[in-house]
């Protein structure tokens, strides 16, 4: 059974992120050049550090500390430093509010 958590208003720009407080981790919400929508794990697998001073280039989230990217639709690692990936999240829109699945 999957469990919607609200992860606040649907109010980003395309290119934009967001830190979001779900089931009491933060996530990252984030839209890409093309205006999708997504959500996935807000710390660089890495070095395990916050990726919310980060940028979506296209496609893809560039960790603000060491530049790893991650593909925002399947959280694949793009390349070094990071050769593991990035947990991505279900996630829908429900009127002006995104919900995220865990």
């Amino acid at each position: 059974m999957t469990t919607w958590h609200d992860a606040g208003p649907a109010n980003l720009a395309p290119g934009a992120i967001r830190c979001c407080e779900v089931a009491g981790e933060v996530r990252l919400l984030a839209r890409d050049a093309a205006g999708n929508w997504h959500a996935v794990a807000a710390l660089c697998s890495h070095a395990l550090l916050p990726m919310a001073a980060g940028r979506v280039r296209g496609s893809a989230l560039l960790c603000p500390h060491h530049g790893a990217r991650f593909d925002l639709a399947s959280g694949k690692a793009l390349g070094p430093p990071a050769w593991t990936g990035i947990t991505v999240y279900p996630l829908r829109l429900v009127g002006d509010r995104v919900e995220i699945a865990l």
